[in-house]
């Protein structure tokens, strides 16, 4: 069994719904049992794949709709200070765009 499936088990039977949420931390630490060199930036790029959510909390597989809503609120949230700076970098060089470049993040909006 790979990793990657070992990471989707873990969170799909034991971290249903935000409630249960892992730690990214502690699922870092389990995947460690199964390959002691993974990184966490390694795990970030298994769960980033997997139909799980993410939030303060850790992370998780929702169970309510709420959930995903949520989450989607909290990757606006993260994405925010990326979209100022690009925009502010676009903005003060607008002329190497190309026309409607600057609605890059016109979706996270």
């Amino acid at each position: 069994m790979n990793l990657e499936t070992i990471v989707h088990a873990k969170i799909f039977k034991e971290h249903r719904g935000k409630e249960n949420a892992i730690r990214r931390s502690d699922l870092l630490e389990y995947a460690r049992h199964f390959d002691p060199d993974i990184t966490d930036r390694q795990l970030r790029a298994i769960y980033s794949g997997l139909p799980v959510c993410v939030c303060e909390e850790g992370i998780f597989y929702p169970i309510r709709g709420q959930e995903i809503e949520d989450f989607k609120r909290y990757l606006i949230k993260k994405i925010s200070p990326m979209r100022e700076r690009y925009y502010r970098v676009a903005k003060a060089h607008p002329e190497l765009l190309p026309s409607g470049q600057m609605d890059l993040f016109k979706e996270a909006r």
